[in-house]
C-alpha cells in the first residue's frame, strides 16, 4: 500500500472511531441531541481543529493523539450538557 493510501485509510478509520465515540456517548448518557445535526457539525469542526493542532505540534497527523483529544473534548461536552439539564 502506498504511503498516501495508508494515510487516507488511517484518516477514515480515525473519523469512524470518532463517530463511534459519539454514538457510545449517546448510549451512555441517553442524550439524543448528541446525534442531531447541530452537535455532529460541532464535533466535525472540533475534529478538524484538533487535527490541525496536533499536526502543527507534532509535524504529522497522529491518529492516537487526535482520537485521545477528541474523546476528552467529547467527555467534557457530555458532562457540561448534563449539568445544564
Amino acid at each position: 500500500m502506498t504511503c498516501v493510501m495508508e494515510i487516507q485509510r488511517n484518516n477514515i478509520v480515525l473519523r469512524a472511531n470518532c463517530k463511534q465515540a459519539i454514538v457510545d456517548a449517546f448510549s451512555e448518557s441517553g442524550d439524543e441531541s448528541l446525534l442531531e445535526a447541530g452537535f455532529v457539525v460541532k464535533a466535525n469542526d472540533l475534529f478538524r481543529l484538533i487535527s490541525e493542532k496536533v499536526k502543527e505540534k507534532t509535524g504529522k497527523l497522529d491518529s492516537d493523539k487526535i482520537y485521545f483529544e477528541f474523546k476528552e473534548w467529547l467527555r467534557k461536552e457530555v458532562k457540561k450538557r448534563k449539568q445544564e439539564e
